[in-house]
């Protein structure tokens, strides 16, 4: 996964059925939720944040989008 500077992404990690997506750039965070969320996996949308952080990368305040996708478990 790569970042809206082609870069690594921010940040996305995997633990057991659920998925942390945080991206600086809105058009990759909602291009990624998109493509999860064509896999099976369903946005848990209370945990949709929009937070201003400072990247890393430039030193600049910029909007952080993250939120929560979790994958149902087969049969439910």
């Amino acid at each position: 996964m790569t970042g809206a500077d082609g870069g690594p992404a921010f940040y996305n990690r995997r633990v057991d059925n659920l998925i942390l997506v945080r991206e600086w750039d809105a058009d990759q965070f909602h291009a990624r939720v998109m493509e999860l969320e064509k896999q099976g996996y369903v946005a848990r949308r209370e945990t949709y944040r929009i937070a201003a952080e400072m990247n890393p990368e430039t030193g600049w305040i910029s909007h952080v989008h993250s939120i929560e996708l979790a994958k149902p478990e087969p049969g439910k």
